[in-house]
């Protein structure tokens, strides 16, 4: 039976996930990995999107392509091709692959996903509450705290500030809430509970990296669960801020609500970790 464009994508998108994922937790795996990843993305781009296209039809969508995601990924791509140190920490890939995963649904599939309408002063504000739930519970339950990006240390705090604050975000919310979350409750017809559940899940793994847990450097399964254990509390926290921040992103149509938590999140815990001078695992 031939395989159509729908049964491509159904195939094809978790392929590019769980690569990108082994060359999120495993660095043994990137190099093989990367070549499968951007041979998939590349079939993809044939298929789907045919020649080289930078906005869609939709106003929604090109708002946050253009404002937000394409000067992060210029930057992104700028610090790989100049620093040895951001390819080898793997950070400059990770975001690099959900750059790529981003831009193949959004110009493939402009119908299922979310952008920044017209009106995105109550995304504004919806965001800035989260943050502040969150912020509360790091000081009543610090276990449960989000831990921050890794960058490398080379980087000085300006470029590592660059990173962990504004990288984080942007890359991070154009690909879970805005393209991933639909595609998987729309194209697998899916609940919207186990979708966000997927996503959530998938969010939480990428930020193994995040976290300072590289799968290739434990040798043994008493270290993976000891590493795991240890920011239990943390990826947790990841898992269920993804799930609310899926709900409040769609419930409004708007990708803002993330935006306007998730970078004061992840300033908020910059600063803080900057003002104690030491950024031992987490970057």
């Amino acid at each position: 039976m031939a395989i159509n464009k729908d049964m491509f994508a159904k195939l094809a998108f978790p392929s590019l996930v769980g690569i990108s994922m082994l060359i999120t937790i495993i660095p043994d795996l990137r190099p093989m990995g990367l070549l499968f990843f951007f041979l998939g993305a590349i079939s993809w781009f044939i298929l789907f999107i045919g020649k080289p296209k930078l906005f869609s039809n939709d106003a929604d969508d090109n708002r946050y392509l253009k404002y937000f995601f394409y000067p992060t990924v210029l930057l992104n791509l700028l610090l790989i091709l100049i620093s040895k140190d951001y390819r080898d920490s793997g950070t400059g890939w990770v975001y690099l692959i959900l750059s790529i995963i981003t831009y193949l649904l959004f110009l493939s599939f402009p119908n299922i996903t979310i952008g920044i309408p017209q009106k995105y002063g109550k995304g504004i504000l919806i965001g800035l509450g989260v943050f502040g739930g969150f912020f509360v519970l790091s000081k009543i339950a610090p276990g449960f705290s989000l831990l921050i990006p890794s960058a490398p240390f080379s980087f000085g705090n300006f470029f590592r500030g660059l990173i962990i604050i504004i990288f984080a975000p942007i890359l991070e919310a154009g690909a879970f809430r805005s393209v991933i979350l639909n595609f998987i409750q729309i194209k697998y017809g899916l609940s919207f509970t186990l979708s966000a559940t997927i996503e959530s899940t998938i969010f939480s793994i990428y930020h193994f990296l995040s976290y300072g847990i590289f799968l290739g450097a434990l040798k043994t399964l008493t270290e993976l669960f000891g590493a795991v254990t240890a920011i239990s509390g943390s990826l947790i926290t990841a898992f269920l801020y993804a799930f609310i921040v899926s709900y409040l992103v769609k419930k409004y149509n708007n990708i803002f609500v993330e935006l306007a938590s998730h970078l004061p999140i992840n300033a908020t815990l910059f600063f803080t970790v900057l003002s104690v001078g030491s950024f031992f695992s987490i970057g």
